[in-house]
């Protein structure tokens, strides 16, 4: 029995409707797979594109490392901002930026940090890796000597300097017709005189302190006028007979090219002096010391003649008239309304002269001296080094001694 043609005509349809619907889903699986693949190819190329961009914002951090650790002039040499940009890395580019994070200035100070900034790359791919660099900071080598100038050291005929625990220091000629008690280290030496100790002859030359070191400090004293002569008097934290004392204990005269007396005193404090032609002397019996263990004891800008007794003489209240511990300015923890109480005739801790030195006398300082210009050394003079000045130096007499990357600092920044 024939099928009708009615019924032929639903199988023949029905049968190219699956045809149809399977082709069409091998067409869609197709698809689906180009685009899977196509998918793949992008994430992989954006993947491989995030490697490529890490990689130059990386090594963008560390090309400015290297400027860093290669150039000593890289405060002035480079901007603070952008510096390098858009350089070819590789597949990559990257920007590499350096900023001083304190004040946006570079130049200003050695002793602010710096961040470092790489950003990379590479498509549509981009990374930003940062560290940050701190200053190491080290004392003076100044400061490991008992004194050290930048000029001449002369040691008179019949004259002697005892140095004890560091070396007498110059970075020019030393010229000894007297005695030295200890080490010398020094450019040249010459004289018939003796050198107890060993001698250094080339010895490398010493860092001097910078150049705004005591204008940073006249800067922040309290200004006690001029009157030509400190006899007799307190002068400290606690204590100023010119005036409102100074929480610090840090002073400034400035003698307007006359000179300075200062005798039968006691300082426990900073003083800073500004002679301008004129001289500072220091005589008879002095106590000086810091009040601030981070301060110099004394700052001259101008020269100075330190010619105290301290052989056989020390510095009596009762021969001076003065209670030199009063209230508020204690003597070893210890304070009290009389005068008879006597005290070492010397000065501790760190002098500090931008002219010349005239050492005389029988002068003890316990501590050190740095003179920018020349040193004359009279009588029978003797410095004690004090290690602590090495150990923790005070403010302003301190160098970098290279960038180091700040524990923690690297990392990548998102904007």
């Amino acid at each position: 029995m024939e099928m009708s043609t009615t019924r032929r005509c639903r199988l023949l349809g029905s049968v190219y409707i699956h045809v149809l619907g399977a082709s069409m889903l091998v067409t869609i699986i197709g698809l689906a797979a180009v685009t899977a693949v196509r998918l793949q190819t992008r994430a992989v190329q954006r993947a491989s594109d995030d490697v490529v961009a890490r990689a130059c914002a990386v090594s963008a951090v560390e090309l400015g490392l290297l400027q860093v650790e290669q150039d000593p002039n890289w405060r002035t040499a480079w901007p603070n901002g952008a510096w390098l940009s858009d350089k070819s890395l590789g597949d990559g580019t990257f920007i590499l930026e350096g900023v001083d994070p304190q004040d946006g200035d570079l130049t200003d100070s050695v002793y602010e940090p710096l961040i470092l900034t790489g950003i990379g790359t590479k498509g549509i791919a981009r990374h930003k890796m940062q560290v940050v660099l701190v200053p190491v900071i080290g004392p003076l080598e100044a400061l490991d000597t008992c004194l050290h100038a930048s000029e001449t050291v002369t040691v008179g005929l019949g004259h002697s300097i005892t140095v004890q625990g560091a070396p007498l220091s110059t970075n020019a000629v030393l010229n000894v017709s007297g005695t030295v008690n200890g080490d010398a280290e020094a450019d040249t030496v010459q004289g018939s005189g003796t050198i107890a100790g060993s001698t250094t002859a080339p010895a490398d030359a010493k860092e001097m302190p910078g150049s705004s070191v005591i204008s940073d400090y006249i800067a922040r004293a309290t200004v006690v006028p001029y009157s030509g002569a400190m006899d007799k008097v307190v002068l400290a934290a606690g204590s100023n007979p010119w005036g409102p004392a100074d929480p610090n204990g840090l002073y400034f005269i400035d003698t307007d090219g006359s000179d300075l007396q200062i005798k039968n005193t006691r300082i426990h404090g900073t003083l800073i002096v500004r002679t301008d032609g004129g001289i500072l002397f220091v005589e008879d019996a002095v106590l000086m010391q810091n009040y601030r263990s981070d301060y110099p004891v004394l700052i001259v800008d101008g020269d100075v003649c330190i010619r105290h007794k301290s052989a056989g003489q020390q510095l009596s209240e009762s021969a001076c008239g003065t209670n030199f511990n009063p209230f508020g300015v204690p003597y070893d923890g210890q304070w009290d309304s009389d005068t008879s109480d006597t005290y070492d005739n010397e000065i501790r801790g760190l002098v500090h002269i931008s002219g010349d030195l005239d050492l005389g006398e029988t002068a003890r300082i316990e501590g050190a001296i740095i003179c920018e210009g020349q040193v004359y050394v009279g009588g029978t003079n003797v410095i004690v080094h004090d290690p602590g000045l090495c150990a923790s130096p005070p403010e302003g007499y301190t160098y970098v001694e290279r960038m180091k990357v700040s524990p923690g600092s690297w990392q990548q920044v998102v904007d």
